[in-house]
């Protein structure tokens, strides 16, 4: 089946798929979304009481924008409209959302998760950057390895990522949404 390149994240119905979520407590529903180069993407729907306590992470970068709900890693909690980015080879310890979380997120790579004795010397432990979302501001928000996020006008890319700043709508490529302000969030992946 395509992936799709664009999708209505307010509908009551998506193609989900379930997914098992290695170290943790319960799987996932995930979308696989459209995405550039060997970028991963997903809409992903975290189940209330979901946990991950067991050690490791991913050896690519992971971005990821919540829609709905709490994500908390290592005791940070993120929100409705925060824009995180987590390096390659991070160690997590702790990835809980017990209310349950929807989310996009992007991977630099395959999504695979592998246990801290498994991440290596790449382990660092610290490197997140988050940020929530202005509708206001017209300029970069957040500069990656992986990507340049920026709130702006709209404007087809090829390879971009959008989504409108009510959180309503994705797009990948040359099928851009919009809200009522022309502005959007966009994601241009770094060459």
């Amino acid at each position: 089946m395509p992936r799709p390149t664009t999708l209505d994240l307010t509908a009551a119905e998506q193609p989900w798929r379930e997914v098992p979520m290695p170290g943790a407590n319960q799987g996932l529903r995930v979308v696989p979304l459209a995405s550039a180069g060997s970028t991963f993407a997903i809409l992903t729907r975290f189940p209330e009481g979901f946990g991950r306590l067991t050690p490791g992470g991913y050896r690519c970068a992971e971005e990821f924008l919540v829609l709905d709900g709490h994500l908390q890693i290592e005791g940070r909690t993120f929100a409705r409209g925060d824009l995180t980015y987590i390096p390659a080879g991070f160690l997590r310890t702790s990835m809980i959302a017990p209310e349950g979380c929807t989310a996009l997120a992007w991977f630099g790579g395959p999504a695979t998760f592998v246990e801290a004795d498994e991440l290596g010397q790449d382990a660092v432990g610290e490197g997140i950057e988050s940020i929530h979302i202005d509708a206001l501001l017209e300029a970069d928000l957040l500069v990656t390895s992986e990507a340049r996020w920026s709130v702006g006008a709209l404007a087809a890319a090829e390879h971009d990522d959008t989504v409108d700043l009510g959180l309503t709508r994705w797009s990948h490529g040359e099928h851009p949404v919009q809200d009522g302000s022309g502005l959007v969030l966009r994601r241009t992946p770094i060459a």
